[in-house]
This record gives structure tokens, C-alpha cells and sequence, in this order.
């Protein structure tokens, strides 16, 4: 009725003046910062964190043309969010299927630079990959003219505001929010309820991230859980296996994996202990951000271990010394680490370095058939955590200084593996839902 609709408009027309203030502030600070946003660019090109071959794309510009139909924008900042959204896109394929209509065109963005090294192996075949523009209304204005996208979806929740803005009918898949997260958006409620209240949907990983999403001003909010849980195990490369055989004969192989700084010298200051209680073993050191491995060696090599790194060693000629310390400088090959080892420390979740970082997925090893020692730091997986710590596939260390003994504990144990583990995900819920929400009118 007419006299319904007058208070229902007057209430977007404040709506859209309250967005508007934020929007217009936000842009005003961007352009304030513009020279500053540009020099930081090119800092982080100095230090190898960018790619100077895909620097126009992280201002805007794209050399891909845009394929025709309706296009699907999803956004992932680094690798674990990229390959977390492998499973998606081919539930996607399969939903399309199903249909009886053509799979969509798919664009994916991502901002590190390990993420855009490895997109063209990770991503399914026909699916784009673009660098991220930098977090500038200039810079989005350029990527939106050229893409024009039809729905956003942005993986976990590293939502930057223009970002946020740009993303048309904007979802949220594998969303989380820690305790940490949680308390840090309450000082800004307003910038809270901005951004978490632009997403029309948000698929929770957890019933707690879920709630304190709601709180946060989601409107609509579902946990189901993470799409990783779909995730195939990573493949191993038969070449680098047989590479290795050499220097791991005879011995134990500890690895751990996707490490931040401090963690190596965690272990490595382990190594007596283990050394004296196991016999030959090797070290498997794979830093999270390979241009670490030059500081990782020269660590061991201060104390005293014989290390070497991956990609000298692979060039090597035939060398049958003991090595007691290798450090792995390349990216996607852990499935190839994963299968030389006996058992997995998981990096992250130590809280080593100058601020905790959460832990990474304990899925990939788990898969892969090997058992798992992480920190006491897992807030990015905490549900999860929970349920692998029952199933005997985890083992969770109280606090850092049980690393050595519960390492040497596991390394000794000759008891079976416990049961397969039987995941199911959220792919096969959330793909359907978002062909559904790509296809209808916006």
C-alpha cells in the first residue's frame, strides 16, 4: 500500500546517506594517501614481495579480456585461501552440470605473490587469474570498468573496504572470526557493521564464527563449515621423491610445514634431544614464504646442523652425505615433502614470531596419511582442531616447551595410523546457492 511504502523508502533513502558518509570519507583518505600508497608499492617491489612483470594489475589495469555472459569474481589473499577455493569451483562445474547450463565464467584475484605464482597450476582450466588491485577507489574504478563483474565472493575474511564496495552482491565462503578478530573490529563498531553488513551471505566455518559475524552486523549468516574439508590431498612429483631417496635412506624425516619466523629456531633448538633419542634424522624445513630460506639455512648452519637448500641440492650431482637440515625455496610441491615424511609439525601455530598467526591447514598432511604436532595456537582452526585431536590424527602441544618431547615421543611410536578420517564439506551446499544467486536478476 502507498502508505507503507513512503516510511520502507524513506528507511533506504537513510540507509544510503548513512553508506554515503563512510564512502565519501574513505575515498577522500585514499586520494589523500595516494603518494604514500604508491611508494609502499614500490617498497614491496624492492623487497621481492611484488611481481614487477604484474605491477599494472595491482593498479587497475588488465591485459585478459573479459569473457562474455555473466562473470563470477571470487578473492583470495594468499595461497591457503587459493587453494581452498579449488574444491569450490569445481563443485561449480558440477552444479552447472546438473542444470543443463554452460559453468560460468570465473575470475579470481589474489594479492601475495606466492598466490600468483601459483594460480596457473592450481586453478581449474578456463579459470582467470588477476593480481588484486591495491586498496584504492582509482585502482578499482580501473579493474571494475574492464571485468564488470556480477557477484563477488570473497574467501574467509580479509575484507578491506574497497574492496568490500566493489564486490557486487557480495558472499563470504569459509568465513571466521577468532576471539582475537573479534575484539579488535568492537573498537571500530561502525566500520564493523559497514562492512561485515554489505555481505548478503556469509558461509561460516564454525557456529562461533558465525555468531560473532552476526554480532558484528552480518544479516545472514549459515556455518558449514570450510570448503577445505572437500580438498584433495596435494600430489607428490615422483621426480623430486626419487631425488630425495639419497639422503633420507636410513633416516627419520620430520617436516615442518609452511613455518613463520622463530619456528625453525623452535625446532632446531629441539634437535639434541631428538638426535640422541632417534638416530639419524633429517629435518624438513619449508618456510611459508619461500624467500625466507637463505635466513632459515644460515640459522641452521650457525648451529651447527649440515644443511642445504632444495633447489641447490636438486641440481647437485649424485651426493650420498648425510644431510641433517634441508630448506625447501620453492612453492607447490608439498605434496612431494609430505610423502618422504614420518611426521608433520605444523607451522603457524607456534606463536614465534612477533604476533600469533593462527595456525595453517592440518588437512593437507592428514590426507596425505601423515600424523600431525601443532602449537598451541590453531584460533584459525579451532573447531577443526578439535575434532582431528579426537580422531588421533592431531596432537596438540599445551605450550611450546613440549615441542621436543612430544616429537621424540611420536618419531618413536611404532603404533598403527589411526582410521581413515571421513570429511565431508560445504561444496556441494554452497555452489548450487551460488549459481543460483549468479543467474538471478541482480
Amino acid at each position: 500500500m502507498p502508505s507503507e511504502s513512503v516510511p520502507s523508502e524513506g528507511r533506504a533513502r537513510h540507509r544510503r546517506l548513512f553508506e554515503a558518509g563512510p564512502v565519501l570519507a574513505l575515498w577522500l583518505l585514499q586520494t589523500l594517501l595516494t603518494p604514500a600508497i604508491a611508494a609502499l608499492l614500490l617498497v614491496r617491489l624492492w623487497q621481492g614481495k611484488e611481481d614487477r612483470r604484474r605491477l599494472p594489475e595491482r593498479l587497475g589495469w588488465s591485459v585478459r579480456r573479459r569473457p562474455p555472459g555473466r562473470l563470477l569474481w571470487l578473492h583470495a589473499a594468499s595461497v591457503g585461501e587459493l587453494t581452498a577455493l579449488v574444491p569450490l569451483l569445481r563443485a561449480l562445474v558440477e552444479a552447472s552440470r546438473r542444470r543443463g547450463v554452460p559453468p560460468p565464467a570465473v575470475l579470481v584475484t589474489s594479492v601475495s605473490r606466492s598466490s600468483s605464482r601459483l594460480a596457473g597450476r592450481l586453478l581449474p582450466e578456463g579459470v582467470i587469474h588477476q593480481c588484486a588491485p591495491v586498496d584504492h577507489w582509482l585502482a578499482f574504478a580501473l579493474f571494475r570498468r574492464h571485468w564488470r563483474p556480477d557477484l563477488g565472493v570473497l574467501a574467509e575474511a580479509e575484507l578491506w573496504p574497497e574492496l568490500v564496495r566493489s564486490m557486487p552482491r557480495l558472499h563470504l565462503v569459509n568465513a571466521r572470526m577468532s576471539e582475537r578478530s573479534f575484539r579488535r573490529h568492537r573498537h571500530l563498531p561502525w566500520l564493523a557493521a559497514w562492512l561485515y553488513g554489505r555481505a548478503r551471505l556469509c558461509w561460516a566455518q564454525s557456529a562461533a564464527d558465525a555468531d560473532r559475524l552476526r554480532r558484528l552486523g552480518a544479516p545472514r549468516v549459515e556455518a558449514v563449515g570450510s570448503t577445505k574439508r572437500d580438498a584433495d590431498p596435494p600430489p607428490a612429483d615422483g621426480a623430486i621423491v626419487a631425488r630425495l631417496a639419497p639422503w633420507l635412506q636410513g633416516s627419520r624425516v620430520l617436516l615442518l610445514a609452511s613455518s613463520h619466523p622463530g619456528e625453525e629456531r623452535r625446532l632446531l633448538e629441539a634437535w639434541p634431544l631428538l638426535r640422541q633419542g632417534l638416530g639419524p634424522l633429517t629435518l624438513l624445513l619449508v618456510p611459508r614464504h619461500p624467500e625466507r630460506a637463505a635466513e632459515v639455512l644460515q640459522e641452521a648452519l650457525r648451529r651447527g646442523r649440515t644443511a642445504r637448500v632444495w633447489t641447490r641440492l636438486a641440481q647437485a650431482g649424485p651426493d650420498h652425505r648425510r644431510i641433517e637440515v634441508l630448506v625447501v625455496d620453492r612453492l607447490g610441491a608439498m605434496g612431494s615433502w609430505l610423502a618422504v615424511a614420518d611426521l608433520v609439525l605444523m607451522g603457524g601455530s607456534l606463536a614465534a614470531g612477533d604476533r600469533p598467526v593462527g595456525g595453517h591447514n592440518p588437512l593437507e598432511p592428514i590426507r596425505a596419511g601423515r600424523r600431525v604436532v601443532c602449537g598451541p595456537d590453531m584460533a584459525n582452526f579451532a573447531g577443526l582442531t578439535e575434532e582431528l585431536e579426537t580422531s588421533g590424527w592431531l596432537h596438540r602441544l599445551r605450550s611450546p616447551e613440549d615441542l621436543g618431547p612430544t616429537l621424540l615421543e611420536l618419531l618413536r611410536s611404532e603404533a598403527p595410523l589411526p582410521p581413515p578420517l571421513v570429511l565431508s564439506g560445504p561444496c556441494s551446499t554452497i555452489a548450487p546457492q551460488l549459481l543460483d544467486a549468479l543467474l538471478s536478476p541482480a
